[in-house]
């Protein structure tokens, strides 16, 4: 072979095959993660976690850390970290739980999920060349100061309570807007029991301002106002089943309800195990309602007063995966004293990533609407069609949305940048 050609192939061998082990040994120095954080603070996770490459590209990620939160009974959260192994780490997956309990700030909550994410990134970092800097330090009490292995004492016996209250005003030169909130809760979470009690009331008035000729101020108001007392009490049977009762109050002007109390003992059943919920859950509950109406305005059906039985069945549906999640609803009643007074709720909701660089979401709900028995009598005024002071008659309602992301470029670019 001729020396130029024998030089040309040395030069090929070289630009080839140096730059790919170069890349190797970069490739293996350090773990590659792509996080899919539903509800908390990834870029902050990616700022404190320096020592992996986040990448936006699921393909090229040799870890995917999804993190999901559930409420718990004292009103905290309970965060689920799946690590999903990809590539050289496929089937090597793990799972780790821990509590941000709701005396945690927004502040302690993002560190205490850090502090998590570090240690089940150890497992695969066991394999990278970085394992020899990393260090473990044991400080040897539990988060809140105390030997793990004292027995934790609570005055509350597992009580939470919440009371809170917002106003609103608003207005210009021809209108004026009030609003006031208010809620109470109160409830109390155990393994075999579920409690809860919910108080809420919402009170708006809206003023309109108008001049009549002689420069006199005209002012008409009109208000609304409703109030919701709810309770549950729930009884785990098994894995599977569960057993328990709502509880309902209410008044509403927009209603056209006085006064309404009802009670529904009902019974479910999970496909799946309860303790799978965060990641997939089929739930059929079903449900016998009694209550007693008593109506502001006689109604259309000419009752000042009624008690009812009404048969309710809901089936809910959700999965959360890596690629996306998908959450649907069907919630089907009707009264028992005539079938034809019924209700069809149909809800779907799905985000969806269906490659590297597209992912889209889209949500529907649609209900057909056949038991609308607290409609009051007689015409409505303009006022109270067009400020919806009324619920009016109707055979159905919808509603839908639909969103796409397309994102490209650099999908290592692990900077976190605030500023402005």
């Amino acid at each position: 072979m001729p020396f130029k050609q024998r030089l040309l192939a040395l030069f090929l061998l070289l630009f080839f095959a140096v730059p790919s082990s170069l890349i190797a040994q970069i490739n293996n120095s350090t773990l590659t993660v792509y996080i899919d954080c539903r509800g908390c603070d990834d870029d902050f996770v990616r700022s404190e976690v320096n020592y992996v490459n986040f990448v936006r590209d699921q393909s090229v990620a040799e870890v995917q850390l999804l993190v999901t939160l559930q409420r718990t009974g004292g009103g905290g959260f309970q965060f689920t970290l799946d690590y999903i192994g990809l590539g050289e780490f496929e089937g090597k997956d793990n799972t780790i739980l821990f509590i941000s309990p709701q005396s945690d700030t927004d502040e302690l909550m993002r560190n205490r999920l850090v502090k998590y994410v570090k240690l089940g990134l150890v497992n695969y970092l066991s394999e990278k060349d970085i394992i020899t800097d990393l260090e473990v330090f044991y400080v040897g009490t539990n988060e809140t100061g105390a030997s793990s292995s004292e027995e934790i004492t609570d005055p509350w016996n597992g009580w939470n309570f919440e009371l809170g209250a917002n106003a609103n005003l608003s207005g210009e030169q021809s209108r004026e807007n009030y609003r006031l909130n208010g809620s109470f809760e109160a409830q109390r979470t155990t393994e075999n029991w579920k409690v809860r009690f919910d108080y809420w009331q919402n009170y708006n008035k809206r003023v309109f301002i108008s001049t009549d000729s002689l420069g006199n101020e005209e002012r008409e108001e009109f208000t609304t106002e409703e109030q919701n007392v709810f309770g549950l009490v729930g009884r785990s049977l098994s894995d599977h089943w569960t057993i328990g009762s709502y509880f309902r109050g209410q008044s509403s002007t927009q209603n056209n309800i006085d006064l309404r109390i009802a009670a529904t003992p009902t019974i479910e059943f999970s496909l799946f195990p309860y303790s799978e919920f965060n990641r997939r859950a089929i739930t059929i509950r079903y449900g016998m309602l009694a209550e007693q109406n008593f109506y502001s305005d006689t109604t259309i059906f000419g009752e000042s007063e009624e008690f009812l039985f009404r048969q309710e069945l809901n089936i809910e549906a959700e999965y959360t995966q890596p690629w996306g999640g998908i959450d649907g609803e069907i919630r089907l009643g009707n009264y028992m004293h005539d079938f034809s007074k019924n209700r069809l709720n149909f809800n779907l909701r799905v985000n969806m990533r269906v490659s590297r660089i597209f992912s889209f979401n889209v949500s529907g709900r649609y209900s057909v609407i056949n038991d609308q028995l607290s409609i009051p009598a007689g015409d409505f005024s303009d006022a109270e069609i067009l400020l919806n002071l009324r619920n009016q008659a109707t055979s159905y309602n919808f509603g839908a949305s639909f969103g796409f992301e397309i994102n490209f470029g650099s999908v290592y670019n692990n900077v976190v940048n605030s500023r402005l």
